[in-house]
């Protein structure tokens, strides 16, 4: 007796008629008819009345159709149990670049000396890309931007940096120790595009526009490190955050915002985001890690 044929014949069990349960299978009818055959020969009891009218169970099938049920049920378990086991040992990732550049690699460094065993995924995605494959289950954690708000969402704010300006090393404003915001109201902008960062986008709108001026934005590019290569070659400025001259630092000079501003200096965050139902044990032992890096 195998599971397919189990299968088989609950489904002809539900529908009593061959002609349906086939189509049901996406088979055809006659090995089908065949494999119910076979089956009542190895058990040698028919399970079906035959007629033209249709098909009914026998007391001997009644008294299968229960048992196969559970037999089905407890194989598909067993299936889930074993894929389970081996989905244990993976831990799949999102990420985007900025969040990768400041908090991501020393902290797969320590994961992977723990659970060398565990198969690490990363992938660079985008913020809204990420909070979707949360949502569908196909990737264990996000870094992104903060801040996150979804009611199926846990978020965990990681790393916090100001907003400063950057300049060109030959620009005028290089010597200024902290910059008025007002000092830019003519100058050439280049910013990462609303739609990758409406957050900080946002706030820089605001502090321009308290500031007395709209910004001359004369190019849009993401990421930032991107950004950074136009403001070195001399197109424009831009605001970033702060952690930015760690990793680009040539050609181009980080200022901060003077404290005289009218709003608060915008902040960049970085954060995890897992779902509300993630049950990995490797998940819960990589968010542990997370919190005592904290």
């Amino acid at each position: 007796m195998e599971l397919r044929q189990l299968k088989y014949f609950v489904t002809v069990a539900e529908e009593l008629n061959f002609r349906r349960a086939a189509e049901r299978l996406y088979m055809e009818q006659p090995p089908l008819s065949r494999q119910i055959r076979q089956l009542e020969d190895e058990l040698g009891v028919e399970l079906f009345y035959r007629s033209k009218r249709g098909v009914t169970l026998t007391e001997a099938g009644n008294a299968l159709l229960d048992e196969a049920r559970l037999t089905l049920a407890q194989a598909e378990r067993a299936a889930k149990a074993a894929q389970q086991a081996v989905q244990a040992k993976k831990l799949t990732i999102g990420f985007s670049i900025c969040a990768f550049n400041r908090v991501l690699p020393e902290l797969i460094q320590v994961f992977r000396q723990r659970f060398p065993e565990v198969v690490v995924t990363l992938t660079e995605m985008s913020a809204e890309a990420q909070i979707q494959a949360l949502l569908n289950n196909t990737i264990d954690f996000g870094f992104v931007h903060g801040p996150v708000a979804h009611s199926d969402l846990h978020s965990l704010t990681l790393l916090s940096e100001p907003v400063v300006v950057a300049l060109p090393a030959d620009h005028a404003l290089v010597e200024q120790t902290q910059i008025d915001l007002h000092l830019l109201a003519d100058e050439s902008f280049v910013l990462c595009p609303q739609p990758v960062k409406p957050e900080l986008y946002a706030q820089i709108m605001q502090l321009c526009d308290q500031a007395g001026f709209r910004p001359r934005i004369v190019q849009e590019a993401s990421p930032p490190e991107v950004l950074l290569g136009l403001v070195e070659s001399g197109m424009g400025i831009t605001l970033v955050a702060a952690g930015a001259g760690t990793r680009h630092n040539l050609g181009v000079v980080y200022r901060p915002l003077a404290t005289s501003t009218p709003l608060a200096t915008p902040q960049v965050e970085i954060a995890v985001v897992w779902h509300k139902g993630q049950t990995s044990p490797i998940a819960h032992q990589f968010l542990s890690l997370i919190n005592r890096s904290v």
